[in-house]
């Protein structure tokens, strides 16, 4: 079951990353890579705060609570660079793919790299 909620909060930042991924370079015409890592970011913390607090039921007031946030800010940093830039940047630049689909791409390569940081380091411990 928490996968599937963590799939959830998933969707949500995707939606994030990707409004604001297209805002900001869509139809802002802010650079796509300057763009890409604002709306990773943005998404990386609403997605920190709705993972601790439902997927893995932890209250904001547990001690531990910044350690998280940073552990969980490493990781997800992580999994959105392998994912997120590496795939986006390669996928537009040498395949042609539109940035959009890239992103969403790049999104998926991420995910499972996110969700095993978040049960075997980030969350194992202090859990309602």
């Amino acid at each position: 079951m928490r996968f599937v909620r963590f799939g959830m909060v998933g969707l949500s930042g995707v939606v994030v990353n990707q409004g604001l991924l297209m805002l900001l370079h869509g139809s802002l015409g802010a650079p796509l890579l300057l763009s890409s890592i604002v709306a990773i970011e943005i998404s990386i913390l609403t997605n920190f705060l709705l993972n601790h607090t439902w997927t893995w039921r932890m209250s904001l007031r547990v001690p531990g609570l910044f350690r998280r946030m940073v552990q969980y800010h490493a990781a997800a940093v992580m999994a959105a660079f392998a994912g997120n830039v590496i795939v986006l940047m390669a996928a537009v630049e040498l395949f042609g793919v539109d940035y959009r689909i890239a992103n969403l791409a790049g999104i998926a390569v991420g995910m499972l790299i996110n969700f095993t940081a978040g049960e075997v380091w980030i969350f194992r411990g202090g859990r309602r």
